[in-house]
């Protein structure tokens, strides 16, 4: 194959991994049954995309070793010790029924001895690499069924390979006596306890020694795949399979101080080729050897006794912990080994493609049906199991602390399981650790004992004040996070991915509720404020999930789905989406001179509503800022003003209405005789009726109801005196209109002093405008506006105006304030600019200071809600540089969606 060939095969691979896990996971399958899948689809049985290359071999092989290695560093060596006799006497159960049994249907359906033998031994493999993926994307690794079903597993493939070559040797012709049999199976155990001891003593001083003498980035990453390699290839120069050095090798990187940092870097690596190695499986099968019918009568008989043998192989773990069944369903798929098998009995000639074909369909079926079962096993015990369970649960149990051990006293309830995690999670951060008996224990916990009640949400507050990341290590290896709040499991998967991320403990740690921790120790006052709330969990679950997500948007989403997953109720839900949503509008406030201006703590008051949501608001605002001591007493000053308004339940937001009703009532008495106009005045945005006077909108409600048209412009000009004017326009609301009539006031020669921007909920704008140098008529206005609304709109640049952003001050509006050099055209240009950048201007006030213009004005996107950074970057640019807008583009109408957006934000804000 040409080099470019074998670099198309790697990105069809790629490609293919990576989407059948994003459909995997949106179907809710097993990701391995996806890879495996489409394997099959882009191999030569269907679109014949790629086909078998010693180049996806060598990626899949790598990508298999990659997997055994975290597999072994997920594992504890004394751990793995104690289920040593469970996992011997499963793996001898698990080939010699299989073995007999296929040697037996072999013969009977009239095959020869040779044959027979060689079918019984590709029977008895089991792929390690399968079961492990589907224990690890679970999270009950640390569970004794994984445990024994690994350790079975890796025992299976040594017996297995020495079979083979006592078959191979066999039916070769070869003699088989007592010397030749030891040269086979000595070299390959001595291999394995020697490497297995010196990697364990080895791995730790070496790294330890690198640590200390490495200076590039990447030479850990590097030296460990090595060590990885070598051991590798140890295993196979003894006999052994590659993969089982792989685990020996992850083994004893679990016993190096570095090993976190190497199990993080070498993550990224392991996404990338694990799926190889899946996708690789599916490629190698040929869907049209399966076509003879002969063929499939014998996979039939050779999958029931495949299946049946490695199931009865589960009951080899009697006397110990565990479920056997899902041991039996986790020693069930044949996948790489089996295969191996397949092909070297064809390629021998032992037997013919109809025996072969026969065993791929017994590999893939069993690769295929394993994770589903130990899914379903897993997540849904058995209602017999738990009988089994909540009768043990009569002799009540509790943990018992021994110096640095917690331990369990009994067996106590399946229903108590997920208290138990808890309460072991808030012990462990004194520097505990848990016996293998609780690991155990609550690894082999049925999914639906795992449900919070009031005393789990009371232990799991706990955990967030007394925690600290050992807490949340072992809620991780335990599986318990994994069962009961996945989005925290996976915000620490994707931690411990970062290579960039050098703390060992990093990944554990959520660094809002740590200063929250630091700030209660250290602030007598915040105590003070925190023994005032009513409970902590809103307070702690905030400040975690603000340590968790990227932004304003993913943090409210996260914050509704713990809150749901907790059962904390939906006032608890809306308290967390409200500090999260705006968890700088406290610090944002006591930053502006007005702080204490009556309409912005009115808003604000409004939009906190509760006294514990102000605590709250207050108490993370103190923790995620080093305040100054001016900002800190202001900061004191607002929380308590606020808290004076929300005394009362509902008090604050009443404060808000009657003042916004008062306000209304003053102007529908001054349109009473107009009932088109009283319409206006009943529909008027809040944010437009606290921003101006009473007069104003009684003024506003009229020139919207009188306008000639609903398409048409209505126009009032009312002189001022002194020079002054105010010139009001009454139109459909569009995208640029602002920039429209700032451009058409400013080719009238007009100078805009201050303007004000009001749209009501059926799509009508108000603008307000203050000009000086001019008295025109509203004749004239109308058609310079008209005639602007064809044309095309340039801002002007003004490369030395100063654009400051602010999308904490306010709860629904970015706040944006602009300075400049005195001249024409800046409310023009900042108008265009907001424009391009896709933002509307809700109001805007414009001054002049010291040979400056300044302009402060409040800004939404075009579905009402907050700029993103990158809009606010835009605006700045286009500010500075200038830019010019085709008409065409730039007065197209809203689209059905944006409009329907636009309306409930605007509603939920008034």
């Amino acid at each position: 194959m040409s080099e470019g060939g074998a670099l198309l095969d790697i990105i069809v691979v790629l490609l293919a991994a990576k989407a059948a896990a994003e459909i995997s996971h949106r179907l809710g399958i097993p990701g391995i049954v996806g890879e495996i899948l489409a394997g099959i689809l882009i191999g030569p049985s269907l679109l014949g995309f790629v086909t078998e290359t010693e180049v996806l071999g060598v990626l899949a092989e790598l990508g298999v070793i990659l997997l055994l290695v975290e597999v072994g560093m997920q594992m504890d060596v004394v751990e793995l010790a104690r289920v040593g006799r469970s996992a011997l006497l499963v793996a001898l159960i698990g080939v010699v029924l299989p073995f007999a049994g296929g040697y037996v249907a072999v013969l009977l359906l009239g095959f020869p001895a040779d044959t027979a033998l060689f079918v019984g031994a590709a029977l008895t493999a089991t792929s390690v690499g399968i079961t492990a993926r589907v224990f690890s994307d679970l999270g009950v690794l640390a569970g004794v069924e994984a445990r024994t079903v690994v350790g079975a597993a890796i025992a299976d493939d040594v017996i297995g390979l020495v079979i083979l070559g006592v078959v191979t040797a066999s039916v070769g012709g070869e003699s088989l006596s007592a010397v030749r049999a030891i040269t086979i199976v000595l070299p390959s155990l001595v291999v394995l306890v020697v490497a297995t001891a010196g990697g364990a003593w080895l791995a730790p001083r070496v790294f330890d020694q690198l640590q200390r003498w490495a200076r590039s980035p990447g030479t850990l990453v590097a030296l460990s795949l090595a060590f990885i390699l070598i051991f590798s290839v140890v295993a196979e120069l003894a006999g052994l399979a590659p993969v089982i050095g792989a685990f020996i090798a992850g083994l004893a990187l679990a016993r190096s101080a570095q090993s976190d940092r190497i199990h993080r870097e070498l993550a990224p690596v392991g996404h990338l080729f694990i799926p190889v190695f899946f996708l690789q499986i599916g490629i190698q099968v040929h869907l049209g050897e399966f076509a003879d019918p002969s063929a499939i009568g014998l996979a039939s008989v050779l999958l029931v006794v495949a299946i049946v043998g490695k199931m009865l192989a589960g009951a080899g773990s009697f006397g110990a912990r565990g479920d056997k069944l899902l041991i039996g369903l986790g020693m069930l798929p044949r996948g790489e080994v089996g295969l191996i098998f397949a092909a070297i009995g064809l390629r021998t000639g032992i037997f013919d493609q109809q025996v072969y074909g026969a065993l791929l369909l017994v590999v893939l079926g069993t690769t295929l049906l394993a994770p589903p079962l130990l899914r379903w096993r897993i997540r849904h015990a058995s209602a017999r199991s738990t009988q089994e369970r909540g009768r043990a649960s009569d002799r009540e149990a509790a943990l018992v602390s021994e110096q640095d051990l917690v331990e369990l006293s009994g067996e106590p309830s399946t229903a108590r399981g997920l208290q138990i995690g808890l309460e072991t999670a808030v012990l462990v951060a004194s520097g505990r650790r848990p016996g293998p008996r609780l690991v155990e224990w609550l690894s082999a916990l049925p999914g639906n004992a795992l449900r919070w009640d009031v005393r789990s949400r009371e232990l799991f507050t706990q955990v967030l004040e007394k925690g600290n990341p050992r807490s949340w290590l072992f809620l991780q290896s335990s599986g318990l996070l994994e069962r009961t709040l996945p989005e925290l499991a996976q915000a620490i998967r994707l931690r411990r991915a970062d290579p960039f991320e050098l703390d060992p403990t990093g990944p554990f740690r959520w660094t809002e509720v740590e200063r929250l921790h630091e700030l209660l120790r250290a602030d007598p006052r915040a105590r003070e404020v925190a023994l005032e709330l009513h409970s902590t969990a809103p307070l702690y679950l905030s400040a975690l999930v603000l340590a968790c997500a990227d932004d304003r948007g993913s943090a409210v989403k996260l914050g509704r789905r713990l809150t749901k997953r907790l059962d904390l109720g939906a006032a608890t839900e809306q308290q967390v989406a409200t500090l999260v949503g705006d968890p700088g509008l406290l610090r944002a406030g006591v930053n502006r001179p007005d702080f204490l201006d009556e309409d912005r703590v009115l808003q604000a008051t409004g939009h906190l509503r509760s006294a514990d949501t102000v605590r709250c608001a207050y108490l993370l605002t103190l923790a995620s800022n080093d305040l100054s001591a001016p900002a800190r007493g202001r900061l004191d000053q607002l929380a308590r003003v606020i808290q004076q308004l929300v005394a009362q339940p509902g008090a604050g937001e009443r404060r808000v209405l009657n003042l916004v009703e008062r306000r209304r009532a003053e102007a529908l008495a001054l349109s009473v005789d107009d009932p088109a106009a009283s319409s206006r005045v009943s529909t008027a945005p809040r944010s437009h009726i606290l921003a101006v006077s009473p007069a104003d909108v009684a003024r506003h409600a009229s020139l919207l109801a009188a306008r000639k048209s609903r398409k048409g412009i209505g126009v009032a000009v009312e002189d001022l005196g002194d020079g002054a004017c105010r010139i009001e326009i009454a139109t459909k609301d569009r995208y640029g209109l602002l920039a429209h009539s700032a451009t058409a006031l400013d080719a009238a020669q007009l100078t805009v002093t201050s303007a004000v921007v009001a749209t009501w909920s059926d799509g009508m704008a108000l603008q307000s405008f203050v000009v000086l140098d001019g008295n025109p008529s509203a004749d004239e206005i109308e058609a310079a506006l008209q005639h602007q609304l064809r044309r095309r709109l340039i801002a002007e640049p003004f490369p030395d105006a100063r654009v400051e952003f602010d999308n904490e001050a306010s709860p629904w509006y970015s706040l944006c304030a602009v300075s400049a050099k005195e001249g024409p055209w800046l409310l023009r240009s900042l108008a265009v600019s907001i424009t391009h950048a896709g933002g509307d201007i809700r109001s805007a006030a414009v001054s002049s200071k010291a040979g400056r213009t300044e302009i402060h004005c409040e800004l939404t996107d075009r579905s009402a809600g907050k700029l993103s950074d990158e809009a606010q970057e835009r605006i700045g640019a286009h500010l500075r540089n200038g830019v010019q807008l085709s008409p065409r583009r730039w007065t197209q109408r809203r689209s059905p969606t944006d409009v329907l957006r636009a309306r409930v934000a605007h509603r939920t804000s008034d």
